[in-house]
């Protein structure tokens, strides 16, 4: 029996280097614009911070005779920092868009091994909605179950907390709490993440193909999943250990230049707070200034990381590709470029 995912890995690297040399910086250029909003279209430009308070800390203190004062945020500054929340929800979005007909885009550019980003766009900006929608579905289901559960085994230490009281949560209930917690991530979340990946990977390529949504192409993949699933698995193993692989080249790579990049923002950013602990408050002009400073810096941290991750992504959706041809011919967008299995590839195709 042939294994697909085992045979094609020498053709997804053969297929990415014909596409990207000999060098051509339009070409590459463009891709990494691809490939930047192609990252934040599943989920790459979120941001999480987590703010710990521990006020019992203070007041615990009378003995050493010393206080700790929690300074209170001006009611402006609450104001802004929602307000800017809210843009920002709105610019991801739109981000999210641009990357969700992106994807399109993307796996067409492969296909014929050239690219339009302004032709490409008009031409898929209806999937890229369809396919946005599916997305957003997929978060908000694993939000509510994990918000659900969340609240299900905390509710009263939450509540008591948000009452003004001082809720009291033993090990034993933490560590079971995690426990369920994890246990609901491997029940809910492995499955969503294989669903997010079978959709940008097969659903995207089956929708171009065949002309169809996003549920009516998970409704052509899913027998191919149902008869060939010894396939699909070797496939997920495989391009798992693939990702691990690529992504520690790629993050020291970005990691180095992300240092190099924020000495200059560092610089600016001390002056900022600086200027904060000299006058002893902290002003909405101050807060708006490290907000865009922070922006700023994520942005060129991104298109760098973009730049690294044009043959990384060339080679994985091609990987993708040539298996899912494979599997079905129906679904095969790869056209004359498509090497066969039992022959090496030589490249042919031509920008």
């Amino acid at each position: 029996m042939t294994w697909y995912a085992i045979e094609r890995i020498d053709d997804a690297v053969s297929l990415t280097r014909s596409l990207l040399f000999p060098f051509e910086f339009g070409l590459w250029a463009r891709l990494a614009v691809v490939v930047f909003f192609i990252g934040m279209g599943s989920g790459g430009g979120n941001v999480g911070t987590s703010v710990s308070n521990v006020p019992s800390t203070a007041a615990s203190a009378p003995s050493t005779g010393a206080s700790v004062d929690v300074p209170s945020i001006p009611g402006e500054i609450i104001a802004l920092l929602a307000g800017i929340a809210m843009i920002l929800l709105l610019v991801w979005l739109v981000f999210a868009w641009i990357g969700s007909t992106m994807e399109f885009v993307f796996v067409e550019a492969l296909g014929e091994q050239s690219l339009s980003i302004r032709r490409g766009l008009g031409r898929h900006r209806g999937r890229g909605l369809r396919l946005l929608a599916f997305r957003l579905a997929l978060l908000i289901i694993g939000l509510v179950v994990f918000l659900g559960l969340t609240l299900g085994l905390f509710w009263d230490p939450i509540t008591t907390l948000l009452d003004g009281g001082d809720p009291t949560i033993t090990g034993s209930q933490i560590a079971i709490g995690i426990g369920l917690l994890v246990l609901a991530g491997i029940v809910f979340g492995i499955p969503l993440v294989l669903v997010h990946g079978f959709t940008t990977e097969f659903v995207v390529p089956v929708m171009l193909a065949r002309e169809c949504g996003v549920l009516a192409g998970w409704k052509q993949l899913w027998p191919t999943i149902t008869a060939e699933w010894k396939q699909y698995v070797v496939y997920v193993l495989i391009a798992f250990g693939l990702r691990i692989g690529t992504s520690i080249a790629g993050g020291i790579a970005i990691a180095v230049v992300a240092v190099v990049l924020a000495i200059p923002f560092v610089i600016v950013g001390l002056l900022f707070g600086l200027g904060t602990v000299v006058s002893g408050t902290l002003t909405a002009p101050v807060v708006a200034g490290i907000v865009v400073l922070a922006l700023v810096f994520f942005l060129c941290v991104a298109l760098v990381s973009a730049l690294v991750y044009v043959p990384i992504q060339s080679f994985h959706r091609y990987f993708a590709l040539l298996f899912l041809g494979d599997v079905e011919s129906n679904f095969d967008v790869l056209g004359e470029i498509r090497p066969p299995l039992d022959d090496g590839f030589e490249t042919s195709a031509a920008r």
